[in-house]
């Protein structure tokens, strides 16, 4: 099954902020903890985009949750750690689209928060 491959947490937030402002714009958003789940998160290639003088980075990263795992579109993972607590990807990641689910797992793409 898919339990023995997931080897890392992840430290999952969500978005508790609804409704908007006096100008009817959407309020700040308000990440809270969800909850720490077991997972595997792996890049899956990099690539350097070069725009005259400027060089960005772009990662496809992606992760894979259990099926029974309360994960959503636009939740963020605050920290991804190893069983011992150990942080192996420093750094907030945002889910990017929809969660996709697999046969016997739930995989989701990510994309770094800076």
């Amino acid at each position: 099954m898919i339990a023995g491959r997931l080897t890392m947490r992840a430290l999952v937030e969500r978005n508790q902020a609804s409704g908007r402002d006096s100008w009817n714009n959407p309020v700040a958003p308000d990440f809270q903890p969800l909850g720490i789940l077991p997972c595997f998160v792996w890049s899956n290639s990099s690539r350097e985009i070069v725009d005259g003088d400027k060089t960005a980075m772009v990662e496809d990263m992606r992760a894979l949750f259990a099926l029974s795992a309360d994960i959503a579109e636009h939740d963020e993972i605050a920290a991804v750690t190893d069983r011992v607590g150990n942080v192996i990807i420093p750094g907030r990641l945002k889910v990017e689209g929809p969660v996709q689910h697999k046969h016997n797992h739930l995989e989701v793409a990510l994309k770094r928060v800076g």
